[in-house]
């Protein structure tokens, strides 16, 4: 049996595993078109599916829609509060999302970029799920005596924050994947952005989990699983 082939069914089989931390079987039977008795074996026995029911599983599991309405069921919203917690600390959606994101942005960036703390769990699972290193933007510089590029987020007329990176960790030329967790206007992502083009690489891609209104767009390519009008 080819390597790969073989990836890919244990891959399905962690996707299924997980995704039914939040979905009914009869709602994983559905998206899949796979009968019940067949869905619920290879999620509760040590079953490898087939490689045609392998790819159902993916192609069904890691579409979009299914993603999103993941995440929806796992964010809690108290007097207007989005705590995304339930994503952001849970091992499964993390894994799904991270899945999800390999397969969106499959082969389109070199690096990850993230600013300390949201979306650190995030990076390091998208990292870990696509053998792409990560890198994060932190609030306090580096006590080295190496090139430091900093980026600036204004959140008001005199309050900022300002993120710094070893220039090393962002090498010219570099495709960025910039990850966040939350986000409404876009001043951190601007001050990523701003730090990566300072570093003579590209920001290719944007991903957060929620997004409010369009300001944070600040990409062609910029995606929220869950997006408010705002």
């Amino acid at each position: 049996m080819p390597q790969q082939n073989y990836d890919e069914r244990l891959r399905a089989v962690k996707i299924l595993r997980s995704a039914r931390k939040f979905l009914p079987l009869s709602k994983v039977s559905e998206l899949t078109g796979l009968p019940l008795s067949v869905i619920s074996r290879y999620s509760t026995e040590y079953t490898l599916p087939s490689e045609g029911n392998a790819k159902e599983i993916l192609n069904a599991l890691l579409s979009k829609q299914v993603i999103s309405n993941i995440v929806a069921t796992a964010i809690k919203i108290y007097n207007g509060f989005y705590d995304i917690s339930g994503v952001t600390w849970n091992p499964d959606a993390l894994l799904l999302i991270s899945e999800y994101a390999k397969k969106r942005f499959n082969g389109e960036f070199d690096k990850i970029l993230t600013p300390e703390t949201g979306g650190i769990s995030l990076a390091t699972s998208i990292s870990i799920a696509s053998g792409v290193p990560m890198v994060i933007a932190r609030k306090q510089r580096p006590l080295i005596t190496e090139p430091i590029i900093d980026g600036i987020h204004f959140s008001g007329p005199a309050s900022y924050t300002v993120f710094y990176v070893p220039k090393r960790e962002l090498p010219k030329g570099k495709r960025i994947l910039i990850v966040d967790d939350f986000s409404v206007r876009g001043h951190t992502l601007n001050a990523l952005i701003e730090l990566i083009r300072k570093a003579g690489a590209e920001p290719k891609s944007m991903l957060v989990i929620v997004g409010i209104g369009k300001d944070w767009k600040l990409l062609p390519d910029s995606e929220a699983l869950i997006e408010i009008s705002g």
